[in-house]
């Protein structure tokens, strides 16, 4: 049984393909109005900072941008057991919108070259948390559970190109931050 917060998080993934898909058809000046919502590291440079937000779910509607939305909402699906119970609903999605932002914050020192888009970031956010979730409330490391995010963490985020894996890894650091002062939280509420 896939919980609320993983099928919304499923479905507001699969809507931002929808939606690049319907506003590529529309131009603004020489450029789709899909483009002012992916994030352009040089148009953020510029003040386009609602990029940093937007970018995580909308994408183009192309072969890299079908795969990668595909990807993670299979990704939410397959994980939201491990993940809600590791977050109440409420810190689910704060952790995965501040992991993705925090994501596509450490994406800007790629350059201003760099076009990003997915929610990748926020879902190694969840991840990461999780596992130091875990850590901090049971006082022991999950040997199988780290072993599988690090395994998981190297091949998606270094398997292409085409992948930011800076977005991976500033979710990632956030993630574990965010669980692991939920778990002392926990841990503490216990006692």
């Amino acid at each position: 049984m896939v919980s609320k917060q993983g099928r919304n998080l499923a479905v507001a993934i699969l809507a931002g393909l929808v939606f690049g898909m319907a506003t590529s058809t529309v131009a603004i000046g020489s450029a789709s109005l899909t483009d002012i919502f992916l994030q352009y590291n040089l148009a953020v440079y510029h003040g386009a900072y609602w990029q940093l937000l937007t970018s995580i779910v909308v994408a183009p509607p192309i072969l890299l941008g079908v795969a990668d939305v595909l990807f993670n909402a299979l990704a939410v699906l397959w994980l939201d057991n491990l993940l809600s119970s590791a977050f109440t609903p409420g810190e689910y999605y704060a952790t995965f919108i501040l992991s993705a932002v925090s994501g596509n914050l450490l994406s800007l020192l790629a350059g201003p070259s760099l076009v990003s888009f997915g929610a990748s970031g926020g879902i190694f956010g969840l991840l990461a948390g999780a596992v130091s979730e875990d850590y901090a409330a049971e006082r022991r490391i999950n040997g199988g559970l780290l072993a599988w995010f690090l395994l998981v963490f190297i091949f998606s985020s270094f398997s292409s190109e085409y992948v930011n894996w800076m977005a991976h890894l500033g979710g990632a650091v956030f993630g574990l931050v965010a669980g692991y002062l939920l778990g002392i939280k926990r841990r503490g509420d216990s006692i």
